[in-house]
């Protein structure tokens, strides 16, 4: 079996962890960045933390046939938040690890348009 690994990524947001934590939680909002997944947000009580299981249901071997986890922290810093990101449970050399190592800065990045201006950033194939 491959070794497991785990990314992390930290981003600033102007707005309230519950403002973040809002638009993370909206299933309208949620295909558009994470399309062909399946994801179950844990109902954790502590308000600084989400957690999910992701499972690329289109592509069940794309991490070896098993789910990863994903958890979110918040940290309010006056009038921004930091949200951390880590995602774990990903087979090193697995296409899934390669796909959201390079897709988180650009979810992110999406997410803090989307909280800042009111709409994501829109990411095209350009083939």
């Amino acid at each position: 079996m491959s070794a497991m690994k785990s990314l992390r990524f930290a981003i600033y947001l102007r707005g309230t962890p519950q403002q973040v934590r809002t638009v993370l939680s909206d299933p309208a909002l949620m295909p558009s960045w994470w399309a062909g997944t399946q994801l179950h947000w844990d109902a954790e009580k502590d308000p600084q933390r989400l957690s999910c299981e992701w499972l690329q249901t289109d592509h069940l071997d794309a991490n070896g046939g098993s789910a990863s986890v994903v958890r979110l922290e918040f940290v309010a810093m006056g009038q921004v938040t930091r949200l951390t990101v880590i995602h774990r449970d990903l087979v090193s050399d697995g296409s899934f690890f390669k796909v959201v190592a390079a897709g988180w800065p650009m979810i992110l990045s999406s997410l803090k348009s989307l909280i800042e201006t009111g709409k994501p950033l829109e990411f095209r194939n350009s083939g």
